[in-house]
């Protein structure tokens, strides 16, 4: 009797788990319902698309890296990084497309220097990524002379930021699905969400069976990189302008704590994607809350920060 009353509190630790995000999305979604004034209405919920999709981006990075047993903390000012360089380049007469490809592609090999510094090197994923975060952050001042990029006057800039379809629907929306739909089916369906998976649960056996380690690490912290960059294009899209020292800032804490809420195992293993998209949602309704019903700002720190100590415990739970 006792071993099936065990077994049943198991069973639901582990719903918790793997659920426990989308049921707390869901709890603060009827929250807002009843506290929050006009909180139920299409022009709130295109708000929170609009804000959460350049998030998700970021996310979505970084649950590949958490679930492979690393972490990036310098995809803030990844983002930044790769916005100076599409700012710089359209400012001096360069095609815009041309200079996202670019932003880009330098992303993915700072991506491709972590990566091959963390699985073949040997250098922590913490202390690697800080001194990136730090390094970039500067690089991109540096470049920006300290200047406040004005970018509202580039259609580019315009169609990406402010778009909206017939019905008022942002375009925020198709990168939205797009990068739902991309993440889920790579991490669920193909042999790299596999691989991913199984490097981060056990790298020394995933080695043993064949899976190029090497190169999955590296696979991840590019996919880190180009998302932040593409995250850093679409927020400054959004503020239709591009502030070197403000672009990104702590946008990693959300990330790495919408994942850990979302259920991905700090300690690598197997990852939750739809978690991670819910996680990243409470995220910012948690600051759309505050901001809805006068509350200072702050707050939706302490709340964030409780929330991930709470996730945290149910999964040290999980690992006793």
């Amino acid at each position: 009797m006792a071993d099936h009353i065990q077994k049943e509190k198991m069973t639901f630790r582990e719903i918790f788990i793997s659920y426990g995000a989308v049921i707390a999305l869901a709890v603060l979604i009827v929250f807002n319902g009843i506290v929050t004034k006009n909180f139920l209405s299409l022009n709130t919920l295109w708000l929170v698309i609009k804000q959460s999709t350049p998030i998700l981006f970021m996310t979505v990075g970084m649950t590949f890296v958490i679930s492979s047993g690393g972490i990036d903390i310098s995809t803030g000012s990844m983002m930044a990084f790769c916005g100076i360089i599409v700012s710089l380049g359209i400012t001096n007469g360069g095609n815009f497309w041309v200079w996202c490809l670019i932003g880009l592609a330098a992303c993915a090999a700072i991506g491709v220097f972590n990566g091959f510094l963390i699985s073949s090197v040997g250098v922590q994923p913490v202390i690697l990524t800080l001194v990136m975060q730090i390094v970039m952050r500067g690089v991109t001042v540096l470049m920006a002379k300290s200047s406040v990029f004005v970018l509202g006057g580039y259609p580019e800039i315009k169609t990406l930021g402010i778009y909206r379809f017939p019905g008022r629907v942002p375009i925020q929306i198709v990168f939205f699905i797009f990068i739902v739909i991309v993440s889920v089916f790579v991490l669920r369906k193909t042999l790299l969400g596999k691989y991913v998976e199984a490097v981060g649960s056990n790298p020394k056996a995933a080695r043993l069976t064949g899976v190029r380690t090497v190169a999955v690490i590296i696979t991840v912290y590019v996919i880190s990189a180009v998302l932040a960059g593409s995250c850093g294009i679409l927020e400054m899209c959004r503020n239709a302008a591009l502030d070197p020292n403000e672009l990104g800032k702590l946008y990693e804490l959300d990330a790495i704590a919408g994942v850990a809420v979302g259920g991905t195992s700090m300690k690598g293993g197997k990852a939750n994607i739809v978690g991670s998209i819910a996680g990243c949602l409470i995220m910012v309704l948690i600051g759309t809350t505050v901001n809805m019903n006068g509350i200072p700002f702050a707050t939706s720190n302490i709340i964030k920060a409780a929330i991930i100590i709470f996730a945290l415990a149910i999964q040290r739970e999980r690992s006793v």
